[in-house]
């Protein structure tokens, strides 16, 4: 006690390494717990598995929410641990969600069975916003899932949600073996903005929905609240061409490219209403990608880039 007295610095300096040194072999301890207890579940023929999580957690950074609409996060589940190594029984789980307090996390589910004729299962969680988020807010969610039988195994995630852009974004959704991919477009500026002078309006000028809604057809084409370019692979993707979006898509922007003798559309602009959502349907070449974004990947398969009013 005596050289503690007389070596304050040194004697603190000494009990904070060894509480850092129990601390990381405490957490290293438990890391190589969750990875020696998976290898023994899977000797069992126990696979209970996920794109997202993971046994010692997975962080993942999302930084594409507009914070005024709902947020909804898709989580999957498998019972394989490749095409030949699957569970061939039940796998009952129940899930966990926790997240920020100005958010309220709803889950479409509190638990769920992997069955062994469909192998896969999902649920979805929804984030809402209960207060006004701007551009660099961010909440953070962590999801688990724990199975009951025939094993006990546990998984979880941690997303850190970032608004980006707090009045127009996008996302994909997707999964493997689907035959197409659907791109949802969330526009939540609520008026339009002159970009051709007509009758009393200048260039720049705002327009409310109601007075947009009084204006002739020739007029509306003067105006715009969000014009969106979508700029894809077509070796990779095929737009549907009776989509409402592309049908009426502007004569700017536009492109294609010859494959094989046929021309197939690379590139187009459409504008999107004032507080509204629309959405595209793009067929996959190779079934067998995923091209979810942002959450399964981190970059879009689709360059999307928008002019939006000011």
């Amino acid at each position: 006690m005596k050289f503690i007295r007389e070596h304050k610095v040194i004697s603190i300096s000494i009990m904070s390494v060894l509480i850092v040194v129990l601390l990381i072999e405490f957490t290293f301890g438990r890391y190589i717990k969750n990875i020696v207890n998976n290898y023994i579940l899977e000797t069992k023929a126990f696979y209970f598995n996920s794109s997202i999580l993971k046994v010692n957690d997975k962080r993942m950074s999302i930084s594409n929410w507009d914070g005024v609409n709902s947020y909804t996060l898709t989580i999957d589940l498998n019972n394989r641990k490749n095409s030949t190594r699957y569970t061939t029984t039940d796998i009952s789980y129940s899930i966990d969600v926790e997240c920020s307090s100005d958010v309220i996390c709803t889950l479409n589910k509190t638990s769920g069975v992997i069955r062994p004729e469909d192998g896969t299962d999902t649920y979805q969680i929804t984030v809402t916003p209960q207060r006004n988020f701007y551009e660099g807010d961010s909440v953070v969610v962590q999801t688990s899932v724990t199975s009951s039988a025939p094993y006990r195994k546990s998984m979880s995630a941690t997303y850190t949600i970032e608004v980006l852009n707090s009045d127009f974004s996008y996302n994909i959704k997707d999964s493997a073996g689907a035959k197409y991919m659907t791109i949802n477009f969330i526009n939540s500026i609520a008026y339009y903005e002159v970009s051709e002078a007509f009758g009393s309006y200048s260039v720049g000028d705002h327009i409310s929905l109601a007075d947009y809604g009084e204006l002739s057809a020739s007029d509306k084409d003067k105006c715009f609240s969000a014009i969106v370019t979508v700029e894809y692979d077509p070796h990779d993707l095929f737009v549907d061409m009776t989509n409402d979006l592309y049908l009426h898509r502007l004569s700017t922007n536009y492109d294609t490219e010859q494959i094989n003798g046929f021309t197939y559309v690379k590139k187009f602009s459409f504008k999107v209403n004032p507080s509204s959502s629309s959405s595209i349907i793009f067929y996959k070449d190779d079934m067998s990608e995923d091209y979810t974004y942002p959450i399964v990947n981190n970059t879009s398969i689709i360059n999307v880039t928008v002019q939006k009013a000011s």
